[in-house]
């Protein structure tokens, strides 16, 4: 399962990720509305304005209307541009005067200064009243900022709820996958195990076969890879263990340690295998994990050497990091091997294992020669 840590990495990731495409389009979607916005409040001002001047046309006590609409100013004057009556106090009106002093435009809204303003006349009494209907620009510069606000709103909210989404859908799926991969792991136990037994007996037992030498040969060598198969999948099974015994380890020593090991493998091949300037050093690792690095690489290189050559081993301190490569020289008739089952397998570990200890490897290819590149902390010099 994804660490917490990792989690919020992706979330995060993924809230930026929809973010930007979101934001663009609520952003473009405010630009295209916003120049609409002067003319739907003109419309609407227009439609207020013509409705009222018709219900004062009708109504023959203006002074004991109350206007109500606290976004609108209205004010009502006579003749002589004394204000009858108004939905404001006029003494926190200073704009009052411009505003009576504009001329009336029937069927029109007047974009004047700091107002969108309609004016008209209508008939009280015997004589021409005038009513202006106006709506300051602040206010609409409100109602701008306003929908800016819920448009950024908008964009992070259903980036994060998106995001969220994502980062559920990813913990559903890492338990999926945990599951099977137990699942895949007791098999690879129970193969491991069921398979290898009755092979080693085989095994034991093959001297007692009548067949050709040659035969009884290639069935030993087709036992014995088997049963490295199964030990392989034993240990892949098993990588997700974290390293728990950590101790300084002469990375020198264990490698002569294998080279002993493998000296029956090599006399077979007439192989032979030098370890040149690996210097005395330890490192700070898991013994049982590195020493299954090391094992998987170096089986692998006398598996697949070109018969009579020599497999290197050299190394060297760079910046408290041992460097150690290993290269060997392939059979050209093997190269094709190289891809197969087997060949993965053994390197699939060595790559698990070296994640799991924090050390950098790197594979190289150059034509025949194949070259295995670590890096490992320094522990402690001896």
């Amino acid at each position: 399962m994804k660490s917490p840590k990792n989690l919020y990495k992706a979330f995060f990731f993924n809230f930026f990720k929809f973010l930007l495409p979101i934001g663009t389009f609520f952003t473009f979607s405010f630009w295209s509305f916003k120049s609409y916005i002067n003319d739907l409040e003109s419309d609407y001002l227009l439609k207020t304005g013509e409705k009222l001047v018709d219900f004062l046309n009708h109504d023959e006590d203006i002074f004991d209307n109350q206007y109500l609409g606290y976004d609108y100013i209205i004010l009502i004057t006579d003749s002589k541009g004394k204000i009858l009556s108004s939905n404001r106090r006029l003494d926190s009106l200073r704009d009052a005067n411009y505003l009576i002093s504009l001329k009336p435009m029937p069927g029109q809204a007047q974009d004047i200064g700091n107002y969108l303003a309609y004016v008209d006349k209508f008939l009280c009494g015997t004589s021409l009243c005038k009513v202006v209907v106006a709506l300051s620009k602040a206010k609409i510069e409100k109602r701008v900022n306003l929908l800016l606000l819920s448009s950024v709103f908008s964009s992070v909210i259903t980036a994060l709820l998106i995001a969220f989404l994502s980062v559920l859908d990813i913990r559903k799926h890492l338990h999926d996958y945990e599951l099977y991969s137990k699942e895949l792991r007791k098999v690879a136990l129970y193969l491991s195990h069921e398979v290898k037994t009755p092979l080693s007996i085989i095994l034991m037992n093959l001297s007692h076969i009548k067949a050709d030498e040659d035969v009884r040969q290639a069935i030993e060598r087709a036992i014995r890879r088997i049963i490295k198969l199964m030990k392989n999948l034993k240990v892949l099974s098993e990588l997700e263990l974290k390293p728990t015994r950590i101790t300084l380890i002469n990375i020198k020593g264990l490698i002569s340690e294998l080279v002993e090991f493998y000296q029956a493998n090599l006399y077979a091949k007439n192989l032979t295998i030098s370890v040149d300037h690996v210097p005395n050093v330890q490192v700070l690792s898991d013994y049982e994990l590195i020493y299954t690095l090391f094992l998987n690489l170096l089986d692998n290189a006398v598996k697949y050497a070109k018969e009579g050559t020599q497999i290197k081993i050299s190394g060297e301190v760079r910046n408290s990091k041992l460097r150690v490569l290993m290269s060997n020289i392939t059979d050209e008739k093997n190269r094709l091997d190289m891809e197969d089952e087997s060949y993965g397998l053994g390197l699939t570990i060595v790559d698990e294992v070296a994640k799991r200890l924090g050390i950098q490897v790197s594979f190289k290819r150059d034509a025949s020669l194949f070259t295995v590149v670590l890096d490992l902390q320094v522990g402690k010099e001896e």
